[in-house]
C-alpha cells in the first residue's frame, strides 16, 4: 500500500513540474564558473529536479547500506 501512495504522489509531483515548466518557457542566464550560457527555463527546472532526485537516491542508498551493515555486524 505504501508503494502505491508513493507512486501516486510521484505522478502528481511530476504533473505539477511539467505544468510549471511549460508555463515558464523563457530563457535565463546560467553562470557556470567562468561561462555564462542562456538556457530555456524548462531545462533549468528539469535539471534541478533531476539533480535533487539523484541526491535523494544517493542519500537513501547510503542510509540503507549503513543500516544493512549495522544489522550484519552488530555492536560487540
Amino acid at each position: 500500500m505504501k508503494v502505491q501512495w508513493q507512486a501516486i504522489v510521484g505522478i502528481i509531483i511530476a504533473i505539477l513540474i511539467i505544468i510549471f515548466g511549460t508555463t515558464n518557457m523563457g530563457t535565463v542566464d546560467v553562470k557556470l564558473l567562468f561561462w555564462t550560457v542562456q538556457w530555456p527555463l524548462i531545462i533549468v527546472i528539469l535539471g534541478s529536479v533531476v539533480a535533487g532526485a539523484l541526491l535523494v537516491i544517493c542519500l537513501n542508498y547510503y542510509r540503507a547500506r549503513k543500516k544493512r551493515k549495522a544489522v550484519k555486524n552488530p555492536i560487540k
